[in-house]
């Protein structure tokens, strides 16, 4: 019996679903109020010949460890299919960020003799390049002339680091991981816009590779749902070929060393806030990289020990540590197990069998497995169920395919997350009555704090970040299935001067507890709460509205100004303030889940900063601003010299206290993004109690200078 390779993609729809099942009608069957899990199937022999012929009996799928009614079938391989013909898309996705200038020569030259043999009416092809941030080089086309003018046309990176004896380049250890964690960002950014693409999409990785290390397990995780939930299987081609060296990325001259004061720096083995205090007053000079990268938007959650099921963070302040549990259900579940391979290769044989591809590595026939990987696109069969449980809980969810013939061998694509809309109470009655509240001229009566600050995201469009502390007291614990339960619902509304509806936000949280003691234990600490939205630029009211099993409400309301953002100019972002900061790598899978809900974290130096709900810092404690620089000649060969200034302001007195001078911004600064992450340090240490204004102002060697952003906050004794 010949030996089969089964590959599994998934697609998750929820509310309309398509029967894909062939039957004697012209066209889909349309049902309505189920969750339909597609799941994509290639299936070969010993020798790498895909099998056709297969039938519904033949397969089996597992969702968690339990077998699965398959409902839906069809064959992307039967000619007679209504589907065999439709388009089929395929990215060329090339990472020069871990290429030396040789092998995205040898990428690009065997990229086109692949364009030469594979471009059909029916296969549309995309040209992506990533070289520090993501960029669309040519969309979907069929017209092989233009992929290849674009795919020749593109300018290599080059190398800006150290040299060796022998003219190579030499990459740090912190350029190689900005490379890493920001093209795994860029690849979720990617697939999660190629979910409205119709079908299985294929997307083809030309990498040099990149060490898998515990601080980029989140980043992968993330890629591997995204992919899954938007049907794109990875391809990834090693492009050093047999060539074992290092690669060279393209690096940053940081033009010595930096003296800005009060810079956020990680710390290993030093302060328990995460936090070190910077040289001294003033700085400048020297040439920038740039730094930071953007993800989409959404929610997560994080809360006490008991647990919470919830779309939005829930979690304990500041002070009330080992209380952080990840709501999913162990999402690096989906992550597959590694084979023993070099470990410039993980994260490409993980990206491939997490997502349902294959490895291209150990070769310098990279047009031979540009072919390989072409071939398969019209190779699969397409089979679906409906879970039988199927709660949006937030969950990852295991997948298993078996082919029912003896010596088959599966390879499949390992699992996918559920996800929370951003606006889960729309249509609800408690949804309903929530937008009265919040339309309505009564106040709340529960008291709560809440901070707003803006980041760009392209032109004149920004992600709005959202941080509230809500008093637990509120919250009546009762009595269900023998454990203390509570519920909390929550609306947030962004309306326009003219009372219009600009963006808006839900969520209920679930909160059950063991005993009267976890309760106690999670009623010291304020609930806090985060969630992320998208708005244009303009002026906004924006109102939150809560309240807890039915008794009582809360309700705060804040201006909201995004100023209009020109992507091509130099400008600054809002403050976001904080008093909690930690190592990327100590958080595990709280990072998973902000990631699998498509959150944009704030992560500066390999710091994540938690934005806070309150603007008042003890005098001995922590605190941080997090703020973004958006300079564009970072994605240019030469980019510019960046630098910040922070003046800080008595209200009282309107006396300046502390006035830092310009700062050389290249610490944060990495070639190739536009965006800059930068934390500052709250300088509560250096002042006195009392009230104060910071105003920040950024400017670079080219004569540009940004607005000036301003952020209030309170020093207590």
């Amino acid at each position: 019996m010949p030996k089969l390779t089964v590959l599994l993609g998934v697609v998750v729809l929820g509310g309309v679903v398509i029967n894909a099942q062939q039957t004697n009608q012209s066209g889909p069957i349309i049902r309505t109020e189920k969750k339909l899990v597609l799941v994509d199937v290639v299936v070969t022999d010993k020798k790498g010949d895909y099998v056709h012929g297969l039938t519904v009996k033949d397969f089996k799928v597992w969702e968690d460890k339990d077998e699965q009614n398959i409902e839906t079938f069809s064959s992307e391989i039967d000619p007679a299919s209504p589907v065999f013909n439709r388009n089929h898309y395929l990215v060329l996705f090339f990472d020069n960020s871990s290429m030396d200038f040789a092998e995205q020569a040898q990428a690009r030259a065997a990229a086109l003799k692949f364009l030469d043999k594979n471009t059909a009416p029916n296969r549309q092809i995309a040209v992506v390049n990533f070289s520090g941030s993501l960029r669309i080089a040519q969309n979907f086309t069929s017209d092989a002339e233009r992929l290849k003018q674009v795919v020749s046309g593109v300018k290599f990176s080059t190398v800006s680091s150290n040299s060796d004896a022998a003219g190579g380049a030499a990459l740090s250890n912190a350029e190689r991981d900005f490379g890493a964690r920001t093209v795994l960002l860029g690849l979720r950014s990617l697939a999660k816009s190629l979910g409205t693409v119709p079908g299985r999409k294929t997307l083809i990785f030309l990498s040099g590779g990149f060490k898998l290390d515990s601080e980029l397990r989140s980043e992968l995780t993330a890629v591997v749902d995204v992919c899954n939930k938007a049907n794109v299987a990875i391809y990834p081609i090693d492009v050093r070929g047999l060539v074992t060296a290092i690669p060279g990325v393209h690096g940053a001259n940081t033009g010595g060393p930096l003296k800005g004061a009060f810079l956020v720096k990680a710390s290993y083995g030093g302060s328990p806030e995460g936090m070190q205090h910077g040289g001294g007053a003033s700085g400048g000079g020297g040439t920038a990289g740039a730094g930071g990268g953007k993800g989409g938007t959404g929610t997560t959650g994080t809360t006490g020990m008991g647990g919470t099921k919830s779309g939005g963070t829930l979690s304990p302040t500041r002070g009330t540590t080992g209380l952080n549990n990840n709501p999913l259900n162990q999402p690096r579940s989906i992550v597959p197990h590694l084979p023993d391979v070099s470990n410039q290769q993980e994260v490409l044989y993980a990206l491939a069998q997490g997502t349902g591809g294959f490895v291209i590595v150990n070769t310098n026939d990279l047009l031979g497995g540009l072919d390989r990987i072409a071939n398969e696109q019209n190779e699969y069969y397409v089979l679906g169920y409906s879970p039988v449980d199927d709660e949006e809980d937030g969950a990852c969810h295991e997948l298993k395919v078996k082919v029912d013939r003896g010596g088959t061998n599966v390879r499949s694509r390992t699992g996918y997350c559920s996800t929370r809309p951003i606006d889960f109470l729309a249509g609800t009655a408690k949804g309903k009555e929530l937008e009265s509240r919040a339309a309505g001229s009564a106040p709340g009566s529960v008291s709560a704090k809440m901070q707003t600050a803006f980041f760009y995201t392209a032109a004149n469009t920004a992600r709005v970040n959202v941080a509230m502390e809500i008093p637990p007291d509120m919250l009546n614990f009762k009595k269900e299935k023998g454990k203390l339960h509570a519920e909390m619902s929550l609306l947030g509304i962004a309306y326009n001067p003219d009372g219009g509806v600009a963006a808006k936000f839900s969520d209920t949280l679930k909160m059950e507890f063991q005993n009267k003691k976890e309760v106690e234990a999670f009623q010291e600490s304020p609930l806090h709460y985060e969630t992320q939205f998208d708005v244009a630029s303009g002026k906004y009211t924006l109102k939150v509205v809560f309240s807890a099993n039915g008794e009582g409400f809360g309700k705060l309301e804040s201006p909201l100004q995004v100023d209009p953002y020109d992507s091509m100019k130099f400008n600054l972002s809002a403050v976001a303030l904080t008093s909690e900061m930690r190592k990327v790598n100590d958080l595990d899978t709280t990072l998973d889940a902000t990631l699998l809900a498509d959150k944009t974290p704030l992560i500066v130096q390999g710091m994540q900063l938690t934005p806070g709900a309150s603007n008042v810092f003890r005098k001995d404690g922590p605190g941080a601003f997090y703020l973004e620089i958006y300079e564009p000649s970072m994605t240019e060969e030469k980019p510019h010299a960046v630098g910040l200034q922070m003046v800080v302001i008595d209200k009282k007195t309107n006396e300046h206290k502390i006035d830092t001078g310009m700062m050389n911004m290249a610490q944060y600064a990495h070639a190739g993004s536009p965006v800059i992450p930068v934390g500052l340090r709250v300088p509560s240490k250096e002042l006195a109690a009392g009230s104060y204004r910071a105003e920040f102002k950024a400017a670079d060697d080219a004569g540009n200078v940004s607005v000036v952003r301003t952020a209030d906050f309170e020093v207590q004794q």
